[in-house]
């Protein structure tokens, strides 16, 4: 009689070689795996917004809850919901902030740190007007520990009547802005600065320069230094209608939207765009006007460099605000208060193949829906673009290519990393927003974690994006083994672990997950390798993006 361990390793390893010969490339080394906390049973009427807290003394979810109708008939509002599970995973409690179940405020934001929530509401002031205010809750104890205090204030300490605002945390997590943008007849920022923990380090209101044209201000950029960069759109004065920004739903934890959807009320295409720099003092703020030399700015984004500059990468073109015929990279001197283009160049073919067909890259057509999400820098310094593709006519909000684009020290695309079969999901479902979920990889590029396939076959991909090389592609879990898809926005780092959150398709469950198998030893990255890829060879061929499209 054979030996059934024997025959299994024979099996096994008879297994590994044959996929290795038929599907070349397709069972590297898995670089991690997702361990997954019990489910959790959740209302359908709820959503993941973040992950607030994670680690050895529980999590805390900050979830919203949509407005519905009772058995009753009664209509309930739409609220925020925190919920504490213990560090096994199982619910402690999940009830509305304080307060906000009366329905006398109106929830806008929350961020949290070690112990404390900072939640952002509206609410009616001492004059009767609406405005800001926020509060620090103990998440411990859930209670309010402060009295409610203004966000914004004017020079004669009155409270302006403000219904919106948003928020930007710095790279190193050492500030945040709260911040209030108004347009017009003149153009005005509210900003006021925190520390980390939370306590107004600055606050003012300032009248921006007026350029010519019609401009609409974006966004602001929380800098490591408490500084503030603000970002405006400059549009064409002949267009009718307005354009703005619709705020996002969900943001990620530095405050950046997590689907950017542009809105239109008229036909206004974007010409350039201008950067406005304050600090804490009463000075007259620092404009820079950016010109790449061509008529439109289909997408830009700002960000802060390890060596404390600020920067500006974008996509720009002759033809029309839909289409990218080049890029570039711009950077701020915030000490000396100067600025000056890194990059100006038309985009390169290896850009261009990633999205178009090999005869229209070759005839250098532009590419259409492209736009940057996010400028970083990995461990070593190197910067590194994601750029996704839209079709905003066909499929609104689908989002169907995306690669990460290298850059090398004079800031010229130097590889292109694609994202094979990234995201064909309509932004804005529990499982897949027009994003992924980046993190520092071990060998100085990116880890991505995604979703592919549509449920109840959705996969959570890790994709490795390395300086050198081509980007290898894991899958970590399956929608059917776990009943949940990866929430990309949720990723964050708590200590030294990274923890995200999966919800199922139609929410009634939610739970923790945590990317386990990247520790270092010895200076060295843990490798899986030999009989773990066989012992998960039938699981890993079964799910494996290349086999099956």
């Amino acid at each position: 009689m054979q030996n059934p361990s024997l025959f299994s390793k024979f099996t096994c390893w008879r297994a590994c070689l044959l996929a290795g010969l038929f599907f070349p490339g397709i069972l590297p080394a898995q670089p991690a795996e997702i361990k997954w906390l019990p489910p959790v049973r959740s209302s359908k009427d709820q959503h993941t917004l973040a992950l607030l807290r994670a680690g050895d003394d529980g999590f805390y979810l900050l979830r919203w809850q949509d407005s519905r109708t009772d058995a009753k008939g009664n209509r309930t509002p739409a609220l925020p919901i925190l919920t504490a599970l213990t560090p096994g995973g199982d619910r402690l409690h999940d009830a509305p902030l304080p307060g906000f179940a009366e329905g006398r405020m109106d929830f806008r934001f929350a961020l949290a740190n070690d112990s404390v929530l900072l939640a952002v509401y509206e609410a009616p002031n001492s004059a009767g007007t609406q405005t800001l205010f926020a509060r620090r809750l103990n998440l411990a104890a859930r209670k309010w520990s402060a009295e409610p205090q203004v966000v914004f204030t004017d020079a004669s300490g009155r409270a302006p009547a403000f219904a919106t605002a948003w928020y930007s945390r710095s790279a190193d997590g050492s500030h945040y802005c709260l911040y209030r943008l108004s347009g017009g007849t003149a153009y005005r920022a509210a900003l006021a600065v925190l520390d980390r923990d939370f306590r107004t380090v600055w606050q003012r209101q300032a009248e921006l320069p007026a350029p010519k044209g019609q401009m609409v201000l974006r966004q602001a950029l929380c800098t490591n230094s408490g500084a503030v960069l603000v970002h405006g759109q400059l549009f064409d004065t002949g267009s009718p209608g307005r354009p703005y920004e619709a705020p996002p739903a969900v943001s990620l934890p530095d405050g950046r939207p997590f689907s950017r959807q542009a809105e239109w009320t008229g036909a206004a295409p974007a010409i350039s765009n201008a950067l406005f720099l304050l600090g804490s003092g009463n000075g007259d703020p620092t404009a820079f006007y950016p010109n790449t030399g061509k008529k439109y700015t289909p997408s830009f984004e700002i960000a802060e460099g390890p060596d404390s500059r600020l920067y500006a990468a974008g996509l720009s073109s002759n033809a029309n605000n839909e289409q990218a015929e080049a890029y570039f990279v711009y950077a701020i001197d915030p000490e000396k208060r100067t600025a000056s283009f890194l990059q100006n160049a038309a985009l390169p073919g290896a850009v261009r193949k990633a999205y178009l067909s090999e005869k229209a890259a070759a005839k250098k057509e532009p590419v259409e829906g492209l736009a940057l999400r996010w400028l970083h820098w990995a461990a070593d310094g190197t910067p590194w673009m994601l750029a996704e593709r839209q079709y905003p006519d066909a499929n609104p909000g689908r989002v169907e290519q995306a690669a990460l684009l290298r850059l090398d020290s004079s800031y010229r695309i130097g590889a292109v990393r694609t994202i094979e079969k990234y995201q064909r999901l309509p932004a804005g479902t529990a499982q897949c927003f027009a994003s992924v979920g980046p993190r520092p990889g071990p060998k100085s590029g990116w880890w991505l974690l995604w979703n592919e396939g549509s449920w109840p076959n959705a996969k959570i991909m890790l994709t490795e994006c390395r300086s050198g090389g081509a980007p290898m592609h894991h899958v970590l879990d399956a929608s059917s083994n776990s009943n949940v898809s990866l929430l990309p926005h949720t990723l964050q780092l708590f200590g030294n672990r990274w923890y995200f959150v999966g919800e199922s398709e139609y929410r009634e469950r939610v739970r923790v997950g945590i990317l386990e198998g990247a520790e270092k030893e010895n200076g060295k990255r843990r490798e899986v390798a030999g009989p773990a890829v066989c012992k998960n060879i039938r699981r890993s061929v079964f799910v494996c993006p290349n086999i099956h499209p």
